[in-house]
């Protein structure tokens, strides 16, 4: 425990023996894990809307009134068949009908006209998919010939088509971005931190020297090397942390003009507050302490 301890200690000390290459260190961590964090922040509740947005993308395939049960089931097992469909739920004419009587005043007044004209509302299947982007496949199968004589039609339109390949697209765009970003500020922080201890064992080369004529073992020589990599990361994740929570706030606004609801974001920011704190910690002391291990296996010969 008193080694464990003399290395935290000498670790922590070399942190102001060069100081302005630990500000520099510190600073590009800063930045780094700020703008990953809230590159990441914004990628998850860009993503939890998405999500959202593409449970509501199902498919209807109407039914016509000539269609018999038995071939309904078929076409509804055939759907089911399909590795892209989740569920497949049958609506019937009536059952259509007490759906709209249950909606706004509007529709109630309208699903009360239906029932006086005789219910002219069609049955449907309502297909649920796991991937939105290929509903496509499940719309072939439901025109296929054989089941001509019982589609009507399906919700699936161009317009529809569109919305949904926007939605993916979109969706896809943001996780692409998302590793770009990432990667490069995570590999300029790994460079910066590497050249700081790199620097700093040259600067105490002839310390190094005499530990070892004292009889020092490798890993007290290595340890301070790797603390002090570490404690960027929890210095600049500190630091960070606080610039992160300010920028939040400050975007709340944008992002909810843009896309959400003020009330949507301080929800999600509150239920995700530990993850980010905890996760720029973590990642702080990851890059510091990788960093400092490269440069200690380049540099340092022991």
């Amino acid at each position: 425990m008193i080694t464990l301890w003399r290395i935290f200690k000498t670790g922590f000390r070399n942190l102001f023996r060069n100081a302005w290459l630990s500000a520099a260190a510190t600073a590009i961590m800063v930045v780094t894990l700020v703008i990953v964090s809230f590159f990441a922040f914004s990628a998850l509740l860009l993503n939890s809307q998405l999500n959202a947005i593409k449970d509501k993308i199902n498919l209807t395939i109407f039914i016509t009134d000539e269609a018999k049960l038995d071939d309904i089931k078929n076409l509804q097992a055939k759907l089911l068949a399909d590795n892209n469909v989740l569920s497949v739920e049958y609506i019937s004419k009536n059952d259509a009908l007490n759906k709209l009587s249950n909606r706004s005043e509007k529709d109630k007044e309208i699903a009360k006209l239906a029932s006086e004209v005789g219910n002219p509302l069609q049955a449907s299947l309502e297909v649920k998919t796991k991937d939105p982007g290929k509903i496509n496949q499940v719309v072939r199968i439901a025109k296929q010939p054989d089941y001509s004589k019982i589609v009507a039609e399906t919700s699936y339109d161009e317009d529809r088509k569109k919305i949904v390949d926007r939605i993916v697209g979109f969706s896809g765009g943001v996780a692409k971005a998302g590793t770009v970003v990432s990667v490069a500020f995570l590999t300029i922080s790994l460079l910066i931190i590497f050249n700081t201890i790199r620097m700093a064992i040259f600067t105490r080369r002839e310390e190094i020297e005499i530990m070892q004529l004292v009889g020092a073992t490798n890993w007290f020589i290595r340890g301070p090397f790797i603390v002090e990599g570490a404690m960027y990361g929890v210095i600049g994740a500190t630091i960070a942390v606080l610039i992160s929570f300010g920028l939040m706030s400050l975007a709340k606004p944008f992002m909810s003009s843009f896309l959400f609801s003020t009330s949507e974001v301080t929800q999600f920011f509150n239920s995700k507050i530990v993850l980010i704190v905890a996760g720029e910690f973590l990642l702080g002391i990851i890059i510091g302490a990788t960093s400092s291990l490269l440069a200690i296996s380049r540099h340092l010969k022991l």
